[in-house]
């Protein structure tokens, strides 16, 4: 059985349509990447989950479009997705916030959870989201909705073994799906350097997965990005004088 790798929201096509034209193409994924972190930090903090083994999970608002009918459904077998619609009302709440601020991550993160539960309970209760869902919003109230993952492959020492570059995957609703490294002093743990991804909110791809390969060439630390070919594009140079 598949685990399930992504979970998002999307827009109603025709409310997307008519929020691209207003903003002049500026805004053309609304809801997608207004909760694109959010999401990222629950299905963070349930992984690894088999939901119904599909790999893939999209919330659909519906507020203009015609003949659609609201719940859940499950594609496995032609596609390895699952679609959950939402009916009209809870749609438009999604489109009624003007900033994506706390009450905003809260609206959204129960409404996930809820998605989460039913097709859980569909699905035989599994993972037991039903009885589980109050302690995991109350964990996600308590990292501030956000995740920050150490990733220990990437993560080196330097030759002279008196820095480490920690390389970290940071989900949240400000900065998407990012990198971050934080050049640390072996001797005291003291954060002498550090560098966000370009960007932010990163919105498309999981950038843990584009990692190629990390080094130390003399003080400085490089991620390469891309593959197959090494060192591709370099996401971070980062000296520990800077």
């Amino acid at each position: 059985m598949a685990k399930l790798q992504m979970l998002s929201l999307e827009d109603d096509d025709i409310i997307a349509r008519h929020i691209k034209e207003k903003s002049n193409y500026c805004d053309v994924a609304h809801l997608y990447v207004a909760t694109y972190g959010i999401c990222q930090v629950i299905l963070r903090e349930l992984s690894p989950i088999d939901l119904d083994g599909s790999g893939r999970l999209t919330i659909c608002a519906n507020v203009e479009k015609h003949n659609v009918t609201p719940g859940y459904k499950n594609w496995k077998g032609v596609f390895n997705v699952s679609t959950y619609d939402l009916d009209r009302d809870t749609s438009r709440r999604l489109y009624e916030f003007k900033e994506f601020d706390e009450e905003f991550l809260e609206y959204v993160a129960k409404l996930v959870l809820d998605v989460l539960t039913e097709i859980d309970e569909a699905n035989g209760s599994n993972n037991r989201l039903a009885l589980r869902r109050d302690e995991i919003l109350q964990n996600l109230r308590d990292c501030g909705f956000e995740k920050k993952i150490l990733l220990e492959r990437y993560s080196k020492l330097s030759r002279d073994r008196k820095h480490r570059a920690l390389v970290y995957n940071c989900f949240g609703q400000k900065i998407g799906d990012a990198l971050k490294v934080e050049i640390v002093s072996t001797a005291t743990g003291e954060v002498v350097a550090s560098k966000w991804d370009n960007d932010l909110p990163r919105c498309a791809v999981s950038r843990k997965s584009a990692i190629n390969k990390t080094v130390w060439d003399g003080d400085t630390f490089c991620i390469s990005i891309g593959r197959p070919q090494p060192f591709d594009s370099i996401l971070v140079k980062l000296s520990i004088n800077e």
